[in-house]
């Protein structure tokens, strides 16, 4: 129920559709949205995804009544001796949303995400994750477990990643809500845009990169990921092997071969 195809038929769309809860990402939630991007990955006519949602929260993060319910269990089983403990299936459900954002992350398809409203938490490393993003101007965002009495520490990774280490810590110590603006600034975003214009902005964005090919960036893509905690010797290492491999793979041979002769590439 997440997924669907865009206007383009080669752009993947996968919509969080639990406006209700603003899209937090319970266990189940979590589960589904791993369940479909496996399968995106697998479609080879795919060639980028888009990731939004519906309502007025891209995702509020973890499902914090779940996880109430879980502290409330765990309270209660004292000697318990069940089939899964609480402390058990807290791992399951912060384990489980790892491999959602590293499966986005480590994606041979490039991910879009297209906000449109609060994006906290865990809602708000999804967006990190994501290769590109995209906000309306009355979007926010913030990693505010500190509120709350538990770190973000997982939303820590993926926002350590993406923008300076001085602003990730300014949202994960104060917790506090940054405007669109302020995200574009730091880099948690590409753009912030009115909301008029986002949906076009977004289709600009996917459909030019849906006509690249797609074996260039399904190689690229993860070396990209690879290289960045690697010492500089050995990530010239690794990209120098692709872009070798690279140069001898049928793309890159009609590549040079449709520049030299001006004509349109076909992949």
């Amino acid at each position: 129920k997440y997924f669907k195809r865009g206007q383009n038929s080669r752009v993947g769309v996968i919509e969080l559709s639990n406006p209700s809860k603003r899209n937090a990402l319970s266990l189940s939630t979590l589960g589904q949205l791993l369940d479909v991007i496996k399968k995106v990955e697998s479609d080879e006519s795919i060639r980028v995804v888009v990731l939004q949602a519906q309502g007025p929260a891209f995702s509020s993060g973890h499902d914090l009544s779940e996880i109430r319910h879980l502290q409330n269990e765990a309270n209660e089983e004292s000697g318990y001796r069940g089939e899964q403990t609480s402390k058990e299936k807290l791992s399951d459900l912060f384990s489980l949303c790892s491999n959602v954002m590293t499966s986005i992350v480590e994606s041979t398809k490039p991910y879009v995400a297209k906000v449109d409203g609060v994006a906290t938490a865990a809602g708000c490393q999804l967006v990190a994750s994501c290769d590109l993003a995209y906000a309306s101007t009355g979007s926010k965002f913030a990693t505010p477990g500190v509120n709350i009495g538990l770190f973000c520490s997982t939303p820590a990774v993926a926002l350590g990643r993406t923008v300076h280490r001085k602003a990730a810590m300014d949202m994960l110590l104060t917790g506090r809500l940054i405007s669109a603006k302020e995200a574009a600034g730091i880099g948690l975003i590409n753009e912030a845009l009115a909301v008029e214009s986002l949906d076009d902005r977004v289709d600009e964005i996917s459909e030019l990169i849906a006509t690249k090919s797609p074996m260039a960036i399904s190689t690229g893509k993860p070396v990209v990921a690879a290289q960045l905690g690697l010492p500089l010797h050995e990530a010239y290492g690794i990209a120098s092997k692709c872009m070798v491999d690279g140069s001898l793979r049928e793309d890159c041979i009609e590549g040079i071969d449709a520049f030299l002769s001006k004509r349109i590439p076909v992949w």
